[in-house]
C-alpha cells in the first residue's frame, strides 16, 4: 500500500509574509538606498534651517517656509523634521527620514488593503506603490510633500478603524491625524470630505452607543486636533497675515494668475500613477540622453491608472446595482418582509469601502481641475495610495471572474507576469535614472546631488574655520540658493556670510575661507579675474559640465595693490571709504567697515566732469548689514559708461524708511555731520 505524500503547499499566512516582506524591500531600497543622491536647494535648505534651529534650541518656528502661492506653511514641518537633525545636522538623517516614513505608508498601505479588500489585492497594491517611479521620487528629499504619504494613508486607516469598526482610539487618534496632514501641506485638503464621507458611511455602526457619547468621542479628538494648530495660529497673528491682500493670495487672485477649468490635474494624476515622464528630472537640456539608456517603457506603464479607473468604475457599478437590489427587493415585498428589507439595507450600508475608496482617488482630481491656484504635479500626491489599492482590487476580482480553476489560474498568471513585468521595468528605469542624474548636469532639472556637497563641507569643517564667505549669484538666504544651501550646510561654522560674486568682494580682517561657486556669470563677471585666481586653493569639480566650487583662504592682496588710496571718509553707519580703483568703464569703491548693523544700505556713484557737471551715474545694494564686521574691507563694483572722461566721483550711501530715501551723514574728523556726500578726484 502506497503512502500519501505529505502536502507541500505553503501556509497562507507564510505567503503574505513573505509578499510583505517583499515589498518593504523594495520600497526601501528606492527610498533609502543612495541617499547622497537627493537635491539639497533653496527650499530643502530653508526647511531645513527652521528645523535645525528647532534641534538646537535657537528658535521656535511658528511658520514654516513661504508655499509656491505665496501664504506662509504651518511649522509642522520643521517640527517633524528636527528629529532627525537632533542626530545629525548633515542633511543625510533628515533625507533618510523622508525615505523611510515613505516606506511605513507602503506597509500601511499594504496592511490597509489587506485588512479590508484581502490579501492578493494588498500584494498588488503594495507592490506597485512600493516600485512606483513618482511614488519612489516623492521619498528622496527634504521637503514638505514628501512627508504627506505616511500622513496620508494613517488618517485613512484611523477613519475606518474607528468609524468602521467602532475602536475608540482610532476615532480620537483621526481627528489630529488630519489636522498634521493638512499642515504639512495644504493639497491635502482633499482628506476633509473623505473624514466626512466616513462619519456618514458609519455614524450608527455602533447603535448601543448614543449620539451624545459619539460626539463627545469625535469631541476629544477635535480638541486636540484644534490644539496641533495653535502654533501657525499663533505665526499667523504675529505676522499680520490676516489681511485682504493675503486672502487674494489664498483664493489665486489679484495676480497675473486666471483661474481655468482643465485637465491638467487628470494628466497629472496619470503621470503619477503611472510613473511616465520621469526623465522631467533630467531637465529640457537632458532627458534625451536619459531616454536613450532605458527601456521605452512608458506605455506599458498606462496600464496602472487605467486599471484603477476600471477598477473604480467597475466599483461603483456595483454599488448602484446593489443598492437597486435591495430597493427592488424591498418593493417587491413590501408587507412579508419588511424585516428582510431593513437587514438589507443595513448589510449594504454597512460596506461603503469601496465609495470611500473611489472618493479617495477622484476628490484630489477634482479639486484642481479647477485651477484656482496653478497645479502642480506634487499636489496630487495623496491620491497615489488610492490609485495603487484601486488596481489591487480590480484585479482581485478579476481573478476571482474564471467559471473553471484552470480558467482562474490562466487569469492570475497573467495578470501577475504583466503586473510583474511593469514593476521590473519600472525599478530599471528608476535606477538608471538615479545613476544618470548622479553623473550628468542637468540644467532645468535636477539639482546638484548632495553628496558633492557633502565633499565640500567636509573639507570645509576639517580647517575649523571661524569665517566662510560664500560667493555666487546672490547673497540672502531667504531668496538665493547657494548662501540657504551653506548656511545650513556650514551651520557648525560660526559665522557664515554670502557676497554677490558678480560685483563685491570683502576681504575679511581675520583669517576666513572663500567658498567660491566659478559659474560662467562669475568667471565673467567685472571681478571674475580676482575669483579665478586659485592662492593655492581646493577645486571640487561637480557633475561634468556643471560649475565648480573653489575653496581657499581669503587674499586681497591683489585688489589692495590696484587700489587708490584716498583720505579716509567715514559715514555715521560706519562705513569709511579708503580708495578706488578703475579700468576702463568698471569703478571700484573700497570700503572699510566697523561693524554689523541693522539696515541695509544702497551706495551711489555719480560721475562728474571737470567743470562739476554729471555725466554718468550708477546706484547699486552694498552688502547686507548684518555681514558687515569689524576690519572688514568691502569691494564694490560699479559698471559706468562714461568714467574715462570723469574728473571726481560723487559718492555715498542712503537707506529708505518707509518709502522715503534718507542719505547717510558724512562725519569730520570731530564726528560731526559735514554733508551726504564725498567728492574724489579721479586720477
Amino acid at each position: 500500500m502506497m503512502k500519501s505524500r505529505p502536502s507541500m503547499q505553503i501556509p497562507q499566512a507564510r505567503l503574505e509574509l513573505a509578499a510583505l516582506v517583499i515589498i518593504l524591500i523594495l520600497a526601501a531600497v528606492l527610498r533609502l538606498g543612495a541617499p547622497g543622491i537627493t537635491e539639497f536647494k533653496r527650499d530643502e535648505a530653508n526647511l531645513a534651517r527652521l528645523a535645525l534651529d528647532l534641534a538646537r534650541g535657537r528658535d521656535v518656528p511658528l511658520l514654516g517656509i513661504t508655499s509656491s502661492v505665496g501664504i506662509p506653511n504651518p511649522p509642522i514641518n520643521a517640527y517633524l523634521f528636527a528629529l532627525p537633525y537632533l542626530v545629525d545636522d548633515s542633511g543625510t538623517a533628515a533625507t533618510l527620514f523622508v525615505g523611510l516614513l515613505n516606506v511605513v505608508a507602503v506597509g500601511l498601505t499594504w496592511w490597509l488593503t489587506r485588512r479590508f479588500f484581502g490579501a492578493r489585492a494588498a500584494a498588488v497594491a503594495g507592490l506597485l506603490y512600493a516600485a512606483g517611479p513618482w511614488a519612489a521620487l516623492f521619498s528622496r528629499k527634504i521637503w514638505a510633500q514628501d512627508l504627506l504619504p505616511a500622513f496620508v494613508v494613517a488618517t485613512i486607516l484611523t477613519g475606518l478603524l474607528g468609524f468602521k469598526e467602532g475602536k475608540l482610539w482610532a476615532k480620537i487618534v483621526h481627528w489630529p491625524l488630519l489636522a498634521l496632514t493638512v499642515q504639512i501641506h495644504y493639497g491635502a485638503f482633499t482628506l476633509l470630505p473623505l473624514s466626512l464621507l466616513m462619519l456618514l458611511l458609519w455614524q450608527d455602526r455602533k447603535q448601543a452607543r448614543s449620539p451624545r457619547r459619539l460626539l463627545s468621542e469625535i469631541g476629544v479628538g477635535m480638541g486636540i486636533a484644534l490644539l496641533t494648530g495653535l502654533p501657525v495660529l499663533f505665526g499667523v497673528c504675529r505676522a499680520g497675515l490676516f489681511s485682504h491682500d493675503m486672502a487674494q493670495k489664498i483664493l489665486g487672485r489679484g495676480g497675473s494668475w486666471s483661474m481655468v477649468v482643465d485637465g491638467t490635474a487628470l494628466d497629472y494624476a496619470r503621470l503619477l500613477v503611472s510613473g511616465a515622464q520621469m526623465h522631467a528630472l533630467a531637465g529640457p537640456d537632458q532627458f534625451r540622453s536619459y531616454l536613450t539608456t532605458v527601456p521605452n517603457a512608458y506605455p506599458i506603464f498606462q496600464l496602472i491608472p487605467l486599471g484603477a479607473v476600471l477598477s473604480a468604475v467597475w466599483l461603483v457599478w456595483r454599488r448602484f446595482g446593489v443598492f437597486r437590489t435591495a430597493r427592488l427587493e424591498r418593493s417587491d415585498k413590501p408587507a412579508a418582509s419588511t424585516a428582510e428589507g431593513v437587514v438589507s439595507h443595513h448589510r449594504v450600508a454597512a460596506g461603503g469601502e469601496d465609495i470611500l475608496l473611489v472618493a479617495w482617488l477622484v476628490l484630489p482630481i477634482l479639486a484642481f481641475t479647477w485651477q484656482w491656484t496653478p497645479v502642480q504635479l506634487h499636489y496630487l500626491i495623496p491620491m497615489m495610495p488610492a490609485a495603487y489599492i484601486l488596481f489591487g482590487v480590480g484585479f482581485d476580482a478579476l481573478c476571482r471572474r474564471g467559471q473553471s480553476p484552470a480558467v482562474r489560474r490562466g487569469i492570475i498568471a497573467t495578470g501577475s507576469v504583466v503586473t510583474g513585468v511593469v514593476v521590473v521595468l519600472q525599478v530599471v528605469m528608476f535606477a538608471g535614472l538615479i545613476r544618470f542624474l548622479d553623473t550628468h548636469f542637468t540644467p532645468g532639472g535636477f539639482g546638484t546631488p548632495l553628496h558633492l556637497l557633502m565633499d565640500v563641507r567636509s573639507a570645509i569643517l576639517e580647517q575649523s574655520p571661524a569665517d566662510v564667505l560664500i560667493v555666487s549669484e546672490g547673497e540672502i538666504p531667504d531668496y538665493d540658493q547657494e548662501p540657504a544651501v551653506w548656511s545650513v550646510l556650514l551651520d557648525r561654522v560660526p559665522d557664515v556670510r554670502a557676497v554677490d560674486g558678480r560685483r563685491t568682494v570683502v576681504v575679511p580682517a581675520g583669517d576666513a575661507l572663500e567658498l567660491v561657486l566659478l559659474s560662467p556669470t562669475i568667471e565673467s563677471s567685472p571681478p571674475g579675474d580676482y575669483w579665478r585666481r586659485s592662492y593655492g586653493g581646493e577645486i571640487f569639480p561637480q557633475r561634468p559640465g556643471d560649475s565648480v566650487y573653489l575653496l581657499r583662504a581669503v587674499d586681497g592682496s591683489s585688489l589692495a595693490a590696484q587700489t587708490v588710496t584716498v583720505d579716509p571718509v567715514r559715514l555715521a553707519n560706519g562705513a569709511v571709504l579708503e580708495g578706488y580703483a578703475r579700468d576702463g568703464r568698471i569703478l571700484v569703491l573700497a570700503w572699510r567697515l566697523t561693524g554689523p548693523t541693522d539696515q541695509d544700505y544702497q551706495v551711489f556713484a555719480h560721475l562728474l566732469d571737470g567743470d562739476g557737471n554729471r555725466i554718468d551715474q550708477a546706484d547699486r545694494s552694498s552688502w547686507p548689514g548684518c555681514y558687515w564686521r569689524e576690519g572688514d574691507t568691502l569691494y564694490l563694483w560699479f559698471e559706468l559708461d562714461d568714467l574715462p572722461d570723469a574728473a571726481l566721483v560723487r559718492t555715498g550711501m542712503y537707506t529708505f524708511d518707509e518709502e522715503k530715501i534718507i542719505n547717510v551723514d558724512i562725519l569730520d574728523v570731530a564726528g560731526n555731520p559735514a554733508g551726504q556726500f564725498v567728492d574724489v578726484p579721479l586720477d
